[in-house]
């Protein structure tokens, strides 16, 4: 496909970016995170992994399980750090080095929940929700931010590979 034809690509993708920013802006004032600036970044780097799962609604499936054990796996972190609290500078390294094991073993598990990429970067991300939102937002409203943006991602990822194969096909046809 010639670089005229292939343009289309990127600019219909652009378009479905910027149309998501417009939702964002709409809907992050009523997610459970208040004086929030938007989430999108989120939904971004979900997208992205959407494709790295091969780009297939099972794909989606397993990036949005990875997600929901990721969440779950930065949650044990805490956890399990308060518990090794006594240790002082060492439970957060510790409580680390506990759950990285099971987080990694994932690679074995049913197909459905053995995506350890995703684990690892929603467990960054709800790592970084603890970061960047108010000591008064609880885990319960981090997660269910998060995971909302994820499924927005996957939701952008199908639509991406549809259009896209829809595309393709017309223009195999005219050529």
């Amino acid at each position: 496909m010639d670089f005229k034809k292939f343009i289309v690509i990127p600019v219909y993708i652009a378009i479905l970016a910027a149309g998501f920013i417009v939702l964002d802006q709409l809907i992050s004032p009523y997610m459970p995170i208040a004086d929030n600036k938007g989430f999108g970044w989120v939904t971004f780097q979900a997208w992205a992994m959407y494709f790295m799962a091969g780009c297939t609604v099972k794909g989606g499936a397993r990036t949005f399980l990875g997600y929901v054990l990721g969440v779950l796996s930065a949650i044990l972190i805490i956890e399990l750090a308060g518990v090794l609290s006594t240790t002082g500078f060492w439970m957060v390294p510790l409580a680390v080095l506990v759950m990285v094991i099971p987080m990694c073993s994932m690679e074995r598990a049913h197909s459905l929940i053995d995506f350890v990429p995703a684990i690892f970067v929603s467990s960054a991300v709800y790592f970084a929700f603890t970061q960047i939102y108010p000591a008064t937002t609880t885990r319960t409203s981090m997660a269910v931010t998060i995971l909302v943006y994820c499924g927005i991602g996957m939701i952008l990822g199908y639509i991406t590979i549809g259009i896209r194969a829809a595309y393709e096909k017309m223009v195999a046809k005219v050529v």
